[in-house]
């Protein structure tokens, strides 16, 4: 019997050992796949006509709209333009200037 113990505990150490491998692979695939997602976001985002601030804030890598409220107060951000529903948006132009004083890099449409 002790023998089987041993041989059993043993082939149950492998096998934990290969699922462990297959869920870090599943895991790193994940990741990759996310990340990818979230560029193509970020890069279909980057060629809209007009950004709201949902949009600046993606873009621009903050989590909160009180920071787009901030920069606006500041003169960081530039006066918006508004829709017909009087929502406050930017256009390329407007945010360009922005991403190159914070050191933003990647594509943006000019």
């Amino acid at each position: 019997m002790g023998d089987n113990t041993r041989i059993l505990a043993m082939e149950l150490g492998l096998l934990e050992e290969v699922l462990r491998t297959i869920v870090r692979q599943e895991m790193t695939e994940m990741r990759d796949e996310i990340k990818q997602t979230l560029i193509s976001k970020r890069e279909s985002l980057l060629q809209e006509e007009r950004f709201y601030i949902e949009q600046v804030a993606e873009v621009l890598d903050v989590k909160s709209r009180h920071t787009i409220y901030n920069y606006r107060k500041n003169g960081t951000l530039p006066e918006p333009q508004y829709d017909a529903s009087n929502r406050p948006y930017w256009t390329p132009d407007q945010l360009e200037r922005l991403m190159r004083l914070r050191g933003i890099k990647g594509k943006f449409p000019l």
